[in-house]
């Protein structure tokens, strides 16, 4: 048995690290990549595909979760809340290239599982994150949300916008510009985020401090 588990008592095995990152095997980046090639299709949807009542709650939950990002810099609080938006088994992935490549294969500009997103969170709530101390205070600025379903699901969607993010640190201003793309689940604890992309214009250039969550 490997140093990252161990047996328990009832002889169930457990896990050094948690939540473990299991899901993150090969057919979850054969997911990612179809999903990615998906949300990157320049075609125009059919208007009426998704239910008026769901994409307004997807609507609403994408709203939410930028709200939470720019409230985060203020209150750790609204971190805990807008990690509560992902699914257990959730990436956060933000390619260095356009079209987006297999993370697999080409360096990302940051790529994480569930386990990985915890741990920034609580970095960031340390106090000793010194990349964003000060912290970055943002505004964001998202439209042209297109929601569509998954295919062969009844159970998730998907869905895309343009974003801009106006930063302020330490007296230094800047823009960030792009789009995001979703994948979202009806779960049993609701509705909840399982993919994150965050494809900026300029991925395939040098960033500055890109230390707060995008």
């Amino acid at each position: 048995m490997s140093a990252a588990t161990q047996q328990s008592t009832s002889g169930q095995r457990s896990y050094r690290l948690q939540p473990p990152s299991l899901y993150v095997v090969a057919s979850f980046y054969d997911w990612l990549m179809e999903v990615s090639t998906d949300l990157a299709q320049a075609v125009v949807r059919e208007a009426g595909g998704v239910d008026a009542v769901r994409e307004r709650e997807i609507a609403r939950l994408l709203t939410i979760e930028a709200r939470l990002l720019d409230q985060g810099a203020l209150t750790q609080e609204a971190y805990a809340h807008w990690l509560a938006l992902f699914a257990e088994e959730c990436a956060y992935w933000i390619p260095a290239a356009s079209p987006a490549p297999d993370p697999r294969q080409r360096v990302t500009l940051e790529f994480h599982d569930r386990r990985r997103l915890l741990d920034r969170v609580a970095r960031l709530g340390t106090g000793l994150a010194f990349s964003q101390s000060p912290a970055s205070r943002t505004a964001r600025q998202c439209s042209g949300l297109e929601v569509w379903s998954s295919p062969g699901r009844t159970d998730e969607w998907r869905a895309r916008y343009n974003f801009t993010v106006a930063e302020s640190r330490e007296g230094q201003r800047r823009l960030l510009a792009g789009w995001n793309g979703f994948v979202l689940r009806q779960t049993g604890e609701g509705l909840r985020i399982v993919l994150k992309q965050v494809n900026l214009i300029d991925c395939d250039c040098p960033q500055g401090n890109n230390s707060f969550f995008l």
